[in-house]
C-alpha cells in the first residue's frame, strides 16, 4: 500500500531544525536535547533524506540554512507556539503526581542542602521523573525547555509566574591564611591588596571598595563564580560572593572589615499555565519550605552591617 508521509513527516523534524538553528549547530543542539552529536547528525540526515531536501549547507565554518531550511524554520516557529500551548494545557490538567518534571537550576545553587530537599521530594514522589538542566541562563519556559526554574535575579521575566524564595547578601572573602597575614585581616583598609573582579560588574572596582579601599588593585577579572572561588582559595586575592557560597568554601573566610551588601534574591519560576499543575505545585512546596528553613544561610546575620 502506498503511504504518503509528506516532505516533513513529523513534528520532530521541525523541532530538530529549530534546535540546530537556535543553539548554533549540531553540537549545541545535541547538548540542548541531551543526546550525542552523532545522534543529531543522523536524525538530520534521515530527515533530509525523507524530504528529498537539504535544510543546511555543510560549510567549513559550520551549518548554514538553505532556502528550504529557512522555509521550514519559519513555519516551525509558528507551529511551535501552538504545540507548546497544547503541551502546557495537557500538563496542567494532569491530576496525578507522576510523569516527567524538567527543572533548571544554576549548578552553584545545587548545594548539599538543596540536593537533600530534592532527594526527599523524589523519595516521597517516586513516580515523578525529575530531569535537571544545570544552566545559569533562564531557559525559555514558554517553549517547555523547562517546567520549573530556580534563578538568582533581581527582576524575573514578567511573563512568568514565580515567588521569591530567599533574600541574599554577599560579602568579600579571602583565603583564611592569606587574610591572617595581611593588614586587611586586622581591619586596615588602606593597604595595597588584590581584587578578583568580574567582567559582569559595572566597573572593575565596586563603588564600596573604591570608597573604602583607596589602594585596592584588580589582579584578575573573571566571567564566572567558580573560577573566582578557586582563585580565592588559592590565596590569589579577595572577591565578593553570596554568603551561602562563601561561608561553605573550605579554607576561606569573610573579610569582616568590609560590610555585607544586598545580593540577587532567589526565585522559583514557572509558566503561568503550569503554576497549578500537581507536579509543579508539589515541587514548589518542597523547595520553598527548604529555603525558608535555611534563610539564615543566605542573609547577613542580624548583627551584621549591611
Amino acid at each position: 500500500m502506498y503511504e504518503n508521509v509528506g516532505l516533513i513527516s513529523d513534528w520532530d523534524t521541525l523541532r530538530l531544525v529549530l534546535a540546530i538553528d537556535r543553539h548554533g549547530g549540531v553540537a549545541g543542539a545535541a547538548r540542548f536535547m541531551g543526546v550525542t552529536h552523532a545522534t543529531v547528525s543522523r536524525r538530520l540526515a534521515r530527515a533530509e533524506g525523507n524530504a528529498g531536501l537539504t535544510f543546511f549547507e555543510r560549510l567549513p565554518a559550520g551549518l548554514r540554512l538553505t532556502e528550504a531550511g529557512k522555509a521550514v524554520l519559519a513555519h516551525a516557529d509558528r507551529i511551535e507556539s501552538e504545540v507548546n500551548a497544547l503541551e502546557r494545557h495537557l500538563f496542567s490538567r494532569e491530576t496525578g503526581l507522576s510523569g516527567p518534571l524538567r527543572v533548571t537550576i544554576p549548578p552553584l545553587m545545587m548545594t548539599n542542602a538543596v540536593s537533600l530537599d530534592i532527594a526527599q521530594f523524589a523519595k516521597d514522589h517516586p513516580a515523578v521523573q525529575l530531569e535537571f538542566v544545570g544552566d545559569n541562563n533562564l531557559l525559555n519556559l514558554h517553549r517547555r525547555e523547562a517546567d520549573v526554574a530556580i534563578r538568582v535575579t533581581h527582576k524575573p521575566p514578567e511573563t512568568l509566574w514565580g515567588r521569591k524564595i530567599a533574600d541574599q547578601h554577599s560579602g568579600f572573602y579571602a583565603q583564611r591564611q592569606w587574610l591572617a597575614s595581611n593588614p586587611l585581616g586586622q581591619g586596615d583598609l588602606s593597604g595595597d591588596f588584590p581584587l578578583i573582579s568580574f567582567t559582569s560588574w559595572k566597573a572593575p572596582v565596586p563603588k564600596l571598595l573604591d570608597r573604602l579601599c583607596p589602594n585596592i588593585r584588580v589582579i584578575a577579572r573573571c566571567d564566572d563564580m567558580v573560577t573566582a572561588m578557586q582563585m580565592v582559595r588559592a590565596g590569589f586575592g579577595i572577591t565578593r560572593m553570596p554568603r551561602v557560597l562563601g561561608d561553605a568554601l573550605e579554607g576561606v573566610t569573610r573579610v569582616t572589615a568590609l560590610p555585607w551588601e544586598p545580593y540577587f534574591p532567589i526565585w522559583l519560576l514557572t509558566h503561568p499555565d503550569l503554576r497549578k499543575a500537581p507536579r509543579v505545585e508539589a515541587f514548589r512546596r518542597y523547595i520553598t519550605a527548604g529555603f525558608a528553613k535555611r534563610r539564615d544561610h543566605y542573609r547577613a546575620p542580624e548583627t551584621g552591617t549591611v
